[in-house]
């Protein structure tokens, strides 16, 4: 079993449809504390319009965003290393939603968590997929979409 992970930075709505269908990607996981943005077509609503035209659910988990004040820190430190620590200490109140997103693989389903950031690594949403992986336990593999 796998879980994937996209960041729609770089991508317009039509390529990041493609990277989704490529793999048969069921259900987007939107791991965004605000499911906005400034780039056309990925702000929460107009984004699950064209999932569900396309037949992949969206969930928005808002739960497991980074609050403001994390983000902010980030921002003005840089300091990747820090912003990870003190956001796994956020998500240990958040598991009922990580047992949610792994139920929803050990049902069969493919589901990718979804930020903005194109790099895996210097975004939140690869520590919510080492968590499910974690909770697991029984090797879900991480696969990073668009990089």
């Amino acid at each position: 079993m796998e879980i994937f992970t996209i960041g729609y930075e770089g991508f317009d709505p039509n390529q990041f449809l493609a990277w989704l269908t490529n793999y048969h990607i069921n259900v987007v996981a939107d791991v965004r504390n605000l499911p906005l943005s400034r780039k056309k077509g990925f702000s929460k609503t107009a984004l699950s319009t064209l999932l569900e035209k396309n037949s992949i659910e969206y969930i928005n988990y808002r739960g497991l965003g980074a609050p403001k004040e994390l983000r902010s820190f980030l921002l003005e430190t840089k300091n990747y290393p820090m912003f990870f620590e003190k956001y796994k200490k956020i998500l240990v109140d958040k598991m009922s939603d990580i047992d949610e997103i792994l139920n929803t693989v050990h049902e069969g389903k493919k589901v990718a968590l979804l930020c903005y950031e194109k790099n895996p690594e210097k975004c939140h949403r690869s520590v919510v997929a080492n968590e499910i992986k974690k909770r697991d336990g029984n090797g879900l593999k991480i696969k990073n979409l668009g990089i």
